[in-house]
């Protein structure tokens, strides 16, 4: 399922009501299986790096009253909200920043060729990061950059 952006708008809205701390914010909102009966997720993410089981659960809770009220998908739906996960790629600089000193593969753009590389995000600001790799640090503009993966660290 597709979400329309006039939906997408107001979810959006809606989500960022729900959140009562600054340090919490909203990544990004998908709609998953039919129409008729679609999930929704939502996810959430904060600048310390990582949102609670009942941090979620809380803004899930007022999130879903509002939808219900505001008659989004009417009453047919299931609402799952929760932080990305590893497997999402970063999509915000407030994620970048929250993320320095992790380990993450990034692939960008570089002479008209998609590049690969692994390192540690050392600095993360509104244009771009920085990525060390074996001593060498390269500088990639968000421009750049197609996807930034974190590396779970053991």
């Amino acid at each position: 399922m597709h979400l329309q952006d006039s939906d997408r708008d107001l979810l959006q809205e809606l989500a960022e009501r729900c959140i009562d701390k600054k340090s919490i914010f909203l990544v990004d909102l998908e709609a998953k299986g039919k129409a008729s009966n679609p999930t929704l997720w939502v996810y959430l993410d904060s600048d310390t790096g990582g949102i609670s089981l009942n941090e979620c659960a809380e803004i899930s809770r007022k999130l879903q009253v509002l939808i219900e009220a505001n008659g989004v998908f009417g009453s047919a739906f299931t609402l799952n909200v929760s932080s990305p996960g590893l497997d999402k790629p970063l999509k915000l600089i407030r994620q970048y920043k929250s993320n320095e000193g992790r380990n993450a593969t990034v692939r960008f753009k570089s002479d008209e060729t998609v590049k690969m590389l692994e390192g540690t995000i050392t600095v993360a600001d509104d244009e771009g990061i920085e990525i060390e790799n074996e001593g060498k640090k390269t500088r990639l503009g968000f421009s750049d950059i197609i996807e930034t993966k974190i590396q779970p660290a053991f």
